[in-house]
This record gives structure tokens, C-alpha cells and sequence, in this order.
């Protein structure tokens, strides 16, 4: 590459010995390396001596660069300002030999700054944000004199990368791909052989690869066996790709689409490669380092520990969220209003943050990147009620808001956990007083205004008011949040609403399980078995049938009945289905993600048998592989004869999924009386259920 200037999208950071390789993705070029400086660093407090004298004995060392005294902030809860070492080393390989010499030394109180990955350091002290857009200006092979991040936009679009998508079936030599241009153009599933996907990657030249770790796993194995190119490599149970590209797990592409990835990953703050399927508690801690670091604040050694407190204490301090017990059974015209993300809401506008639950003055640590996560989140949610859902731009706002919905609910109870380095546990726990206050004050609002409230939960009300339409409800939201200064929304209105109770429990409600038909002739579940990631697609479906067959009819007494009635024949005709051999296999897999390898479980649960099983076929298992199985006899001694691998032939115990059927037809006509195992409904009062 000659002089010149690259604006692209930071794809990936790669740093050894004194420099950062950084992968940029210019539209209509593909991807470019450019190469930066870089020296990893940290800071050291002394112990009993002067730090110019500490300074001057560390001068003489071997593997030091430069050491230097800076001021820094001391901690975030304290905000005092320290005078401390600033250790600059010459290398990557020799930073670790260097941070255990320097704990080991008498004259060093702490370290600080040693936890962050090298990527991240260098991404924060050149301020660049990964998956977002950057203007470098660059020398003769590539070599970076200036680089600036682009601030982000609020373009709901995908970076232009181009994304590959795979699963092989090795039981037919064959895998199936998806191709996604950079333009967002998606071709149709194609079956080829696997040789011809791998041999042809560089061709195709995929920015994103979408698989499975145990696919891209036995993928490199092949190209090893084959003498094809490799393009990545696996070690202990992370994927990792080489040329700048980036391994996305399919659970999380399908979560969010390549939209919400990139939202995610410029909230971490992390290299892509690394953090692309980080949950949310691991999203803002990188986020907070980041956060830190550039603002000149020492970054503690990780790990913490829970305040320990009494039961008597506990129950007097901790209250938690506020929830009320759901009214069970089938209600007519509710509508169910929302804060839009309270907790972050509450935070940012109460200034509520680790150092401001004590006292301190000035603004929040955590209140400024927690607004712009909430601003961007409520900006792509609007945006997203204007479009036809399912639309492209429909997807790429609910992506981009969707992973921004999981970080800003977990920062509020990330305050209070033991992992984060910087939490406050009073921080936790006036969050939530604030917030029971809050959705007290709006229940009283609601009431005084004739409305009943059946449920409540957190930051949300479900409320019932005869007559009243979608307007009445809007008007209440609007008074609501002009009281209490955060946004409420009228979230939905239902037609119909079923509240369950607890399993085993016919009158006791529970919390965030019900399912309802709205006013748009929407369908809307929670908490039951469609919602599980491990329900059988067969299993799923049946119940999401007899929902829909329950709410169908037009009144409250046809659901009662007519409604009833139909929703019970539906589940058995599923039953009749399945005795009769007539569900394909692949309706029946049940299918869970390790979190570590099988032999790391304690109980050998039925996915657990499966992955093992698949191990003594030469297959890798590790954490997040996801395991296909299906219950061959369930009744059966020996787990490896219960569960079976799904894909390989074999025994279908029928008996296990009637019964999987019929339980999940229990949730749904838990509220009314019926014994599935006895067909027919009961005759009910009407009145049950008003």
C-alpha cells in the first residue's frame, strides 16, 4: 500500500511484540492491514518510598521502555487525585514477566491497567471505536501516521461487510450456506459439498463468518486433512479467524443480525473477534475500563466480593424490584403500559452512579455512556414503530436496539455485582428504591383514574379499565410520564390477556408467564414453552396453535368454550401425530449450547449425554457448541439409551413427546380447569374469568 488515506470500518485488532495491526474495511476495496505503534503500559502505586526514587531504581531495568510520573484519579468511588508510576514496556510477549515482577517487588503497593486486553488499549488510547468508521492517513506498507474515529451516526444500516453463513451436515458431506453482500443483498440456501465451500473461501472472501465453534472446528480439520488454505483456528474453545475476519456464532446472529453486532461491539469497546458474543455483564465491563482509562482513572485488578449482610439486614435493605402478584385468568381489553428502560432512565436523570450514592458532587461516572446507549436505544425503538415489521430497515433498528436493551437493563444490576471491579452494592439498592417509588406513585395515578391494575412488574403495568380504548390508555402513559419526568409508553393493548399461575400452584400468579391476542390481531407470549430455546420446533408449534385456536373467537364466553374446545382438539391431533410416526425427526430436536465441556458438568443432563455421545464419534464438544438431541427412551437406565444425537438415525420415543405436548397444552389451559388427560373442558362459571 502507497501514501495515501483508508476510511473504512475497524474490523479487528491485532497487536504483537511493538505493534498493532489494525483490519479496516474500505467499501468497494475490501479489507486493508494497516500497521500502528504501540507500547503496552500500566501504572504502579509505590509502597514506602518516594515515587521519583521508585522511578529512578525502575529506570535500569531490562524489558522497560520508559517510566514516568503521572497524576491519576484514584478510584471512582474516592475521585481523589494520586501521583503514580506510568510503566511503559517494550514488548507484548515480555508486558505478563513484567506485571509479575513488579506485584512481586516490596516497593510496589498495587498495579493498575493490567487487566485490559493489549486490543483494547490500544483502541482506547488512540480513542477508536471497533465495527465503527475511521479516516487514517497512512505511509509506504501501510504504516499509520494519524487515525480518527468518525463519531457514530444513528444510520440504522450495517457496516458493508460481507457475511457467510454455514452448517455442515457431515452425515452427507454437505453444507449449507447463505451469502450476504455488502450491500445486504441475502442469496438464497444453497447445499454444497464441503470441500467446495472451503476451497472456495478465499474467493468468496467473507468479512463476517457465521458457524458454530464445532463447525469451524472440523472445518480446519478438513482443510488440514485436504491441503486446502486454512483460514482460522480454534484454541481452548474460542474460534478465532485470521485476515481480519470475524467468527459470529449463530444464536447470535440470529439474535441481532449484523446490525445489533455492530451496535454491540462499539458499546464494548473491544476487538470484534473477541467480543462479538459477549453477554451483557462482560459488555459493560469492558465498556467501563474503556470509559475509565480515558478519563485518567486507575483500573483495579478485577474481582470483588459480595457485602455480606444479615437476613435481618438483607430484608430490611434489599428489597429488589417491585413486583405484584398477576390476577390469573383470561381478561378482556388490558393494556399494558411501559417505562422505556427505567432502570438506565432512573440512573441517568437521579444521576445515580458508584460514587454519587455517597455524597460525591458532579456527575456520574457511568451516567454519560449510559445515556448515549439509552438515547441510541429509544432513537432505533421509534424509528422501528414507523416501518413494516420484518422490513430490512424494520430488522436493523431492532437488532441495533435489541442489544442495547440487554446492556442497559444489566447495568443496573450490574452496580451491585461482585464481579465488577467498580460496583457499589448501595448503588444497586438505591436504584431499585427509586424505581419502587416510581411504579407505586404511577399505579396510584392509574387508580385514581378508575383503572385496576392485574399485574406489575419492574417497569411495567398491566391495566384494565372497562371501555377504555388505546387513547384513554396513551392519555394515562403521558400523564405518567409527565409526573414522574421518564418516558412511559403504551406498549400494547390486549384483546384478550391470559395471566398463569405457578406450576403446581392453580391460583397463584406468576411473574412474566402469560400469553394474549392484541387488538392488532398480534399474538404475544411469555414464559411458556414456545419462548424456550430447548421446546422441540413440533412442540412449539402445537402450542403456539392452540393459543391461537383459544383467543380465536369473538367474545369472552366463546373463548371460554368454543375456544377451549378448539384449542384442546388441537392438541389432540398433535398426539395423534406423533403415535403415528408422522412428525419428521427434525421437529423433535431439542437443542441447548454448552457453557464447557461435557466432562465439566456435574449432572448429566439429556444435552449433556448427547454431546458425549458425539465425543466418542471424534467430534469436538466445548463451550457454546450446540447439541442436537432427541429422546429415544426416556424411561430408559442408561442415559446414553435416553437421549440420542439428532441427525444420526435411530428410536423416537413417541410416549416422551405426547407428553411434552401435553404439558405444553397445561400452560396454556391452566386457567381453565381442563384435564387434558380426560378430553373435554369442564363446565366453568363465566364469572371465573371477568
Amino acid at each position: 500500500m502507497g501514501v495515501g488515506t483508508v476510511d473504512g470500518w475497524l474490523l479487528g485488532v491485532q497487536v504483537a511484540g511493538c505493534r498493532a495491526l489494525l483490519w479496516v474495511k474500505e467499501q468497494g476495496r475490501g479489507r486493508v492491514r494497516l500497521i500502528d505503534s504501540y507500547r503496552p503500559d500500566l501504572y504502579l502505586e509505590p509502597r514506602g518510598i518516594e515515587a521519583e526514587h521508585l522511578a529512578y531504581l525502575l529506570e535500569e531495568k531490562d524489558d522497560l521502555r520508559d517510566v514516568s510520573l503521572e497524576r491519576r484519579v484514584s478510584s471512582i468511588k474516592g475521585m481523589e487525585i494520586k501521583t503514580v508510576l506510568r510503566v511503559q514496556v517494550d514488548s507484548v510477549e515480555a508486558y505478563r514477566r513484567v506485571v509479575s515482577r513488579l506485584e512481586a517487588s516490596p516497593l510496589v503497593e498495587a498495579v493498575y491497567d493490567v487487566d485490559l486486553t493489549h486490543a483494547q488499549r490500544y483502541l482506547c488510547s488512540r480513542r477508536l471505536i471497533p465495527m465503527g468508521r475511521l479516516t487514517a492517513t497512512v505511509g509506504p506498507r501501510g504504516r499509520v501516521k494519524t487515525v480518527a474515529a468518525r463519531p457514530p451516526d444513528l444510520d440504522p444500516a450495517p457496516p458493508p461487510l460481507r457475511v457467510l453463513r454455514f452448517e455442515i451436515r457431515w452425515s452427507t458431506g454437505d453444507a449449507l450456506c447463505v451469502h450476504e453482500d455488502e450491500d445486504h443483498c441475502e442469496a438464497p440456501p444453497t447445499l454444497v459439498p464441503v470441500g467446495e465451500l472451503l476451497g472456495s473461501l478465499d474467493e468468496a472472501d467473507p468479512d463476517v463468518v457465521v458457524c458454530t465453534t464445532r463447525d469451524l472446528s472440523d472445518a480446519q480439520g478438513y482443510c488440514r486433512a485436504n491441503g486446502l488454505p486454512r483460514f482460522g483456528a480454534v484454541k481452548d474453545g474460542e474460534a478465532h479467524l485470521w485476515k481480519g475476519r470475524v467468527h459470529v456464532q449463530p444464536h447470535t446472529y440470529e439474535a441481532l443480525g449484523l446490525a445489533g453486532i455492530a451496535e454491540r461491539v462499539q458499546y464494548n469497546r473491544e476487538d470484534p473477534q473477541a467480543s462479538a458474543d459477549w453477554g451483557s455483564g462482560r459488555a459493560i465491563e469492558s465498556r467501563q475500563c474503556y470509559e475509565a482509562r480515558a478519563r485518567g482513572v486507575l483500573i483495579p485488578r478485577s474481582g470483588g466480593f459480595q457485602p455480606v449482610m444479615t437476613l435481618r439486614e438483607m430484608a430490611h435493605l434489599d428489597h429488589g424490584g417491585l413486583i405484584l402478584t398477576p390476577d390469573v385468568g383470561l381478561h378482556e381489553n388490558v393494556g399494558v403500559l411501559d417505562f422505556e428502560s427505567m432502570f438506565p432512565s432512573l440512573m441517568v436523570t437521579r444521576n445515580i452512579s458508584y460514587e454519587t450514592i455517597r455524597g460525591s458532587a458532579g456527575k456520574g461516572f457511568i451516567v454519560d455512556f449510559t445515556r448515549e446507549a439509552l438515547e441510541r436505544r429509544l432513537h432505533f425503538k421509534h424509528t422501528r414503530r414507523g416501518l413494516e415489521e420484518g422490513s430490512q430497515a424494520w430488522r436493523w433498528c431492532e437488532g441495533r436496539q435489541e442489544a442495547l436493551k440487554a446492556v442497559l437493563f444489566c447495568t443496573y444490576g450490574y452496580s451491585g455485582c461482585w464481579a465488577n471491579r467498580f460496583g457499589n452494592f448501595d448503588t444497586f439498592m438505591e436504584i431499585n428504591r427509586v424505581a419502587r417509588e416510581t411504579l407505586v406513585e404511577s399505579m396510584n395515578i392509574a387508580r385514581r383514574r378508575g383503572y385496576r391494575t392485574l399485574y406489575g412488574n419492574n417497569d411495567s403495568l398491566f391495566l384494565k379499565r372497562p371501555g377504555a380504548d388505546p387513547g384513554d390508555y396513551q392519555a394515562l402513559a403521558d400523564e405518567i410520564s409527565a409526573h414522574t419526568g421518564l418516558s412511559m409508553a403504551v406498549d400494547k393493548v390486549f384483546r384478550y390477556l391470559v395471566l398463569l399461575p405457578q406450576k403446581g400452584e392453580e391460583r397463584t400468579g406468576a411473574a412474566n408467564r402469560y400469553y394474549g391476542r392484541t387488538v392488532e390481531d398480534r399474538h404475544v407470549h411469555r414464559g411458556i414453552e414456545l419462548r424456550r430455546s430447548n421446546t422441540p420446533p413440533y412442540v412449539a408449534e402445537v402450542q403456539r396453535r392452540a393459543v391461537e385456536a383459544l383467543l380465536g373467537p369473538g367474545t369472552v364466553g366463546e373463548v371460554c368454550t368454543a375456544g377451549v374446545d378448539a384449542a384442546v382438539q388441537v392438541i389432540e391431533d398433535a398426539c395423534r401425530r406423533l403415535r403415528r410416526r408422522q412428525v419428521p425427526e427434525e421437529q423433535l430436536w431439542s437443542s441447548t449450547v454448552l457453557r464447557g465441556r461435557p466432562s465439566e458438568y456435574r449432572a448429566k443432563l439429556p444435552h449433556v449425554a448427547a454431546a458425549e455421545a458425539l465425543e466418542m464419534q471424534r467430534m469436538r464438544m466445548g463451550a457454546r457448541t450446540q447439541v442436537d438431541y432427541v429422546y429415544a427412551d426416556a424411561g430408559h437406565g442408561n442415559r446414553f439409551r435416553r437421549v440420542r444425537p439428532g441427525g444420526y438415525g435411530g428410536k423416537v420415543d413417541a410416549e416422551k413427546y405426547v407428553e411434552l405436548v401435553r404439558e405444553a397444552g397445561r400452560s396454556v389451559l391452566a386457567p381453565f380447569e381442563v384435564d387434558l388427560d380426560e378430553p373435554g373442558p369442564r363446565a366453568v362459571p363465566l364469572s371465573r374469568f371477568m
